[in-house]
């Protein structure tokens, strides 16, 4: 069977950002699964507005036009989706343990190794016209800036040997393509289980943007993290408009997948 995610790939040296060249091809109609590829990203950016560092070659830096048939409160769901499909393509292809931090991060070894980033553009209809979810993953960086040494850790740093970003990238997509189309005819519940057992944010304290602290508890049908701030009725807490830390961690940097 022909695979639906990077059906069609756009490989360039250097643009802007990923995110916005695929916009311009969705805008003229591109057919989902439309991929565009960079060695580097001049203005890269991450969740939140944060800018996304990256160095030339070092990393597999992509987006993957989606079109799904939902409406827009289903898509924040979606950046699970895929943070579970990069950990499993990692875990294949390098044997790492890699392990999703709510909603967006796939980490090893506690250290950041990726950062996904689901932005939905609405129809008149109010339904999705269609999703730029971006993927970024670091693979042959040996040092990190300063500021990003103790969060951020890459493929080669991971495993002690280089990997050839082809065939990573090739592993994500196909692990992609799967839990893409299990999102399609079942929704997030069908994978909530598989996310569960890679998340490494259930059981700890989280301080939500509002200042409401409490212990993460589960994530619910549509990716919401569900928070326990001890006052009976769980908090539900959405990617989109609210980021979580650990409570006792410091405010972190713009780091290369934030």
């Amino acid at each position: 069977m022909d695979r639906l995610v990077g059906g069609s790939i756009h490989a360039y040296e250097t643009v802007d950002s990923t995110q916005t060249v695929l916009a311009r091809f969705a805008r003229e109609g591109a057919p989902e699964g439309t991929l565009v590829s960079a060695a580097h990203q001049t203005v890269g950016r991450g969740r939140r507005g944060h800018r996304w560092w990256d160095a030339s070659g070092d990393s597999l830096l992509m987006s993957i036009l989606l079109r799904p048939c939902v409406t827009t409160q289903e898509t924040p769901s979606l950046a699970l989706v895929a943070g579970l499909a990069v950990a499993d393509a990692l875990e294949a292809v390098a044997t790492v343990a890699a392990r999703i931090r709510w909603p967006n991060d796939v980490l090893v070894g506690g250290k950041k190794i990726s950062g996904v980033l689901p932005e939905a553009v609405s129809g008149a209809d109010g339904r999705v016209a269609y999703v730029l979810l971006g993927i970024g993953i670091n693979i042959d960086q040996d040092v990190f800036p300063d500021d990003l040494r103790d969060e951020a850790i890459s493929l080669r740093q991971a495993t002690g040997v280089r990997h050839e970003q082809g065939r990573v990238r090739d592993a994500v997509l196909e692990s992609l393509d799967l839990r893409y189309a299990e999102w399609l005819s079942a929704g997030f519940p069908r994978l909530r289980d598989a996310w569960r057992r890679r998340a490494c944010t259930l059981g700890e304290r989280v301080r939500g943007a509002d200042g409401t602290e409490g212990v993460a508890v589960d994530v619910d049908d549509t990716g919401a993290l569900l928070v326990d701030a001890g006052h009976g009725a769980l908090a539900r807490v959405i990617s989109s408009t609210t980021a979580l830390a650990p409570s006792s961690a410091r405010a972190r940097s713009p780091s290369c997948c934030s």
